[in-house]
């Protein structure tokens, strides 16, 4: 009863099947996140509730490990993102299901929005004439903006007729060789497309970073600032 009490107290949803996935136990923080009514699930099959779903299938025969798994559901109308953690265990020789669930929605609607805005500031080019555009570069703050960087990035030089892109370094506080590596796909990119590349802005620990890594751009001017490299093209219009 103590424990009962306790996982009636929880944020998380916990379930407790049999084997033949009735179901003997749900806390109301379960019922909340399905919006049920207790009467609705216990004694019920899980199948009964879940035609479509293989959650707590997942716990049996696992030798009472933890299976994780993150599954997407459509509740009353709503796209919801729940978490499950499901474990079999045995309680006087009989197997049982324990299945914890946590509502992620808002959470993955947040990291969604994140990702977009983070998307949206690695690919920002800013068109300063006609042709001639500027990239302010942004720290890579993970690993997806690098696929990003090279493929949106020369799709949009495309999309906006920028034949002269400026990266410009301003943001960036150092580099490494997976940077270099990066940067240098990304110039043989839009060079293939016929986009002339010009570094601007780089911060002198950079510039001594290019070097102790013996990061080679060829064909790649540099300038100290925007102004200069837009002084430049501006003077090739």
């Amino acid at each position: 009863m103590l424990m009962q009490n306790a996982m009636d107290l929880l944020d998380e949803g916990v379930l407790i099947s049999d084997k033949q996935y009735r179901i003997a136990y749900a806390n109301p923080a379960y019922g909340r996140i399905f919006e049920l009514e207790m009467e609705e699930i216990i004694g019920r099959r899980f199948s009964e509730l879940y035609p479509d779903s293989d959650m707590l299938e997942l716990a049996v025969g696992n030798d009472e490990r933890e299976e994780v798994a993150e599954k997407q559901h459509r509740i009353r109308g709503k796209e919801v993102v729940l978490e499950w953690f499901t474990k079999s265990f045995r309680e006087d020789g009989e197997v049982y299901i324990l299945a914890r669930v946590r509502d992620k929605t808002a959470e993955k609607e947040k990291e969604d929005r994140l990702t977009y805005i983070i998307e949206e500031m690695t690919v920002n080019i800013v068109t300063i004439a006609k042709g001639f555009g500027l990239l302010p570069l942004q720290p890579i703050l993970r690993e997806a903006q690098k696929e990003t960087l090279l493929t949106r990035v020369p799709a949009a030089c495309q999309k906006k007729q920028i034949d002269r892109l400026a990266i410009q370094f301003a943001s960036i506080t150092s580099i490494d060789e997976a940077w270099g590596d990066l940067l240098r796909r990304l110039i043989q990119n839009l060079q293939l497309l016929g986009v002339e590349v010009a570094l601007a802005g780089l911060r002198p620990e950079v510039a001594m970073q290019f070097t102790n890594y013996r990061i080679r751009l060829d064909g790649v001017r540099t300038f100290r600032n925007l102004q200069q490299a837009t002084r430049y093209y501006y003077g090739q219009s």
